[in-house]
């Protein structure tokens, strides 16, 4: 982000009011202090006219960032409350292929067919 907002002659009080936060705020992301908010980059590919491929290496970078997640479980099902404690409590003895096998099982096309 803080790349892309220099590359644009822009300070961080600019790039905070497009965002709609502070300047603190802005400058805790890109220090790596906080992650970058899912929302933010829909808003900054739109002000900035991000083509495709640079969007996209900043959805990584924000993939990337994140130290941690929330998961909301209001007005979830007990099934899904379920899974997201197990899946806490069990994260760290995760190993890369039952990862990887994770991931592919919860890509868009196969989430349908959970379901």
């Amino acid at each position: 982000m803080r790349v892309l907002r220099t590359r644009r002659h822009q300070s961080q009080k600019d790039m905070a009011e497009v965002l709609g936060v502070t300047k603190s705020f802005l400058s805790s992301v890109e220090t790596g202090r906080r992650s970058i908010p899912k929302g933010w980059i829909d808003i900054i590919a739109e002000h900035y006219h991000l083509k495709p491929y640079p969007k996209q290496l900043l959805e990584d970078a924000a993939k990337v960032s994140r130290n941690f997640i929330r998961i909301s479980l209001t007005g979830q099902p007990n099934y899904r409350r379920d899974l997201a404690v197990s899946f806490e409590e069990s994260f760290n003895r995760i190993d890369e292929n039952t990862a990887t096998g994770m991931m592919n099982l919860m890509k868009d096309d196969n989430v349908s067919d959970i379901e």
